[in-house]
Parts: C-alpha cells; structure tokens; sequence
C-alpha cells in the first residue's frame, strides 16, 4: 500500500468516524441541553452500559477481522461467525437479565438496563460489518452508511432541541437510537450483494455449527477488548452508585467534551492496522515509527487546542468552571496523550501475531485499574475518577512499549 493511498484511507476514516461520533457528539451536547443534569446521568449510564457491550458482545472481531479479512469472496464466513457470536452472547446476557430482574428491579438504573443490552447488540452489529470492510480497505463503506447515520441523528437532535413539545423520556430516546443504528446496519447489509447473497440459510447453519471454533480462533482479541472496556469503563459505571446522580452527570460531560479526541486515536490505530499487516517485513519498523511520529504531533495539536479553548467547552456542557472541574479537564487531556502513544502498539502487537502478550499486559492492567478505582474513587470523587485513567492509561503504555519495543529490537 503506497503512503498516498494510506493517507486516503486516514482520511476517509477519519471522515466516517467523524460522522458517526461528531453526530454522536452533538447529539450529546443535545441532551445535556434539553434534559436536566440528573436525567442525562441516567441516560449516560445506559449508554456506557452499551459501549461496554461493544466490546463484549463482538467478542474481538473487530480486530480480528481488520488483521484477517483479505478476500471479500474468501472471507465472508468471517464476517457471518463474527455475527453469530454476537447473536448467541447477547441472548446469554438478555436471559440472564431476565432471571435477575425480579431480584435487582430496585437497583438504580435497572429497569433502564435492557435498553442499554440492545444499542450494544445493534452496535456490535454495526462494528462487526464495518471492520470487515476495513479489512478490505474497503473505508467508503462505512463512509457512505455514516452519511445517512448522520443525517438520521441529526434530524433527531433537531427534534429534540426545536419542537417544544418533543418526547424526552430516557427510554423514547434509546428506541430512536437503537432505530436508526439498526437502519444504517440493514442498509449497509442490502446495499452489497455479495454481503446480501452470504446470508443464506446454510450459511447461518454454518456459522452455527462452527461457532465454538469461530470464539477459539478471536480467544485472546476477545478478551483483551473485554479487560480493556472494563478498565475503561468500569470507573464510569461504579461512579453512578457512588456519586449522586448530578454529579455523575457533570463527570460524563467531562468525557463529552472530548469524544473527538477519542475518535481520532481510534481511526490512527485502524488505519494504521490496515497499512501494516500488508507492508514487507524489512519495511515495517521504520514506517510504525514514522506513523507514530504522525499521531504524536497530531495528538499534541489538538490537546493544546481543547485547553486553550476549555471555557468555551465548559459553557456548551453546562458545566462550572472551578479549581476541581479545570484540574480534572486537565488530567482527563493528559489521559488522551497517552492514548494517542498507546494505541498504535496496541496494532503492532496484533499485526506480530503477539495478541498473547497483548491480552497479558491488559490483564495486569485491568487489576491495577481495580485497585485505583477503590483507593481513589472513594476519598477523591471526580479527581479521583479521572486520576485512575490517567494511571491506568500510563501503565499500559509502558506495558505495550515493553513489549513491542523488546521484540521490534530483538527480531526486525
């Protein structure tokens, strides 16, 4: 892949990701605009619940399918096992949902609970689909599906901010989300015959019989995507049991706001995985470090970007400038950092065929993560919050360059 098509495919992804998290973004700024901060504590909670299940529920395909799609004939049965992990994972879930109802109906947030369990199983859905078109460098694909996502959120968000009389019930919007991704997912699969053509009845058959072989071959993608969405998220969601609801609604704005952010590492570290994996191997070091050099500098632009312009972005998520809110903001860019330095080894190890150490780094992570959320969660509230990621974020890092830069020296 020439470095002109690589910077086509960054910036199409970037694009797509754009439309999808931008709509997302400003969807969010919505609610905190219409609904009172306890309301959208709620509905952020929900919402964490399903970006948990998106990396559950797929199981590592993802990854998996990024790194091994080559041939959109040859591997489609792939993308068809990718589909019925998530099916079978999510009736697990739902089953289990429905046995300890009767007993949890009085937690907080419960009853909202199965909302949160389909958005996640409609976008596993969505990520699985997509990350096999990646695979194939086929990133218009998304692009093209996330056109129309926009413009569906978009038009809800209009809803929402200039009807005066608009539905605003929590779980009214999770119909409307879970909808709209489920159109785009529909869309996309009818939109390729040859996608279209693969979901026959013996294929699904298939799929079926062979799925405990599908969950061996995504074992160490899929839970090293589990540890990393519990480090991630787990802070998030046990905040809502020990802060009060409003509070816990200020810290997620914190995380609105730089959702961007977030968005970009993610498209680097996919697009980067796609150009890799196909590079010759006496290639491949110089270029990772090349494209690390690129995320770097891109990294370093936008955090001072986001804090020379933090008033501006606290006054549109509502939340009160003050020593705690502008340390926290402060901590919660340097996580973003770290982000930007950790992802893209996150890809190398996978491209190496190292998911094994990758999974071990995550894991001893996932423990430190534990630790920090109890020892400071409790004592410092949202500082302590935000700390943890940091922490975390900067544990992982030096994991993942141990282990990747104690390879690349040794064998390349």
């Amino acid at each position: 892949m020439k470095y002109s098509l690589f910077l086509k495919n960054i910036i199409t992804n970037n694009a797509s990701q754009g439309l999808q998290f931008g709509a997302r973004w400003i969807f969010n700024i919505t609610l905190i605009n219409v609904l009172d901060i306890t309301s959208y504590g709620l509905f952020s909670f929900i919402y964490t619940i399903s970006n948990m299940l998106l990396a559950v529920l797929p199981f590592g395909s993802p990854v998996y399918l990024i790194n091994e799609v080559k041939d959109q004939n040859g591997d489609i049965k792939k993308l068809l096992d990718s589909f019925t992990i998530s099916v079978l994972l999510t009736g697990i879930l739902f089953l289990l949902y429905m046995v300890l109802s009767p007993i949890l109906m009085d937690l907080k947030g419960w009853e909202y609970y199965g909302y949160g369990i389909v958005l996640g199983f409609v976008l596993s859905l969505n990520i699985n689909l997509f990350s096999y078109y990646k695979g194939l460098a086929m990133f218009a694909k998304e692009f093209r599906a996330y056109i129309v996502f926009f413009i569906l959120l978009i038009g809800v968000v209009s809803y929402l901010f200039f009807i005066p009389n608009a539905r605003k019930e929590i779980p009214f919007i999770f119909i409307l989300l879970i909808s709209i991704n489920g159109l785009v997912f529909i869309g996309t699969i009818f939109s390729s015959k040859k996608t279209r053509d693969a979901f026959t009845l013996k294929s699904i058959k298939d799929s079926i019989r062979s799925v405990s072989s599908a969950f061996t071959e995504r074992t160490y993608f899929g839970f090293q995507e589990i540890i990393t969405a519990f480090y991630t998220q787990s802070g998030m969601l046990l905040l809502f049991y020990l802060l009060d609801t409003a509070t816990y609604g200020y810290y997620r704005a914190l995380f609105v706001v730089i959702a961007p952010l977030l968005l970009i590492t993610v498209s680097f570290s996919q697009v980067m995985l796609t150009y890799i994996k196909n590079l010759k191997i006496e290639l491949f070091k110089t270029t990772f470090r090349k494209i690390q050099g690129y995320s770097l500098a891109v990294s370093c632009i936008l955090i001072l970007v986001f804090y020379v312009f933090k008033d501006f972005l606290f006054g549109i998520i509502k939340v009160p400038i003050n020593d705690t809110t502008t340390l926290a903001f402060s901590i919660v860019l340097g996580a973003i950092l770290i982000r930007f330095m950790f992802t893209n080894y996150e890809m190398i190890l996978v491209v190496l065929g190292k998911q094994k150490q990758r999974f071990y780094v995550v894991l001893c992570v996932a423990f430190i993560n534990i630790g920090l959320i109890f020892t400071l969660l409790p004592k410092y509230g949202l500082i302590g919050a935000v700390s943890t990621n940091l922490l975390t974020y900067f544990v992982l890092l030096i994991g993942l360059l141990f282990s990747t830069e104690s390879y690349l020296k040794k064998n390349l």
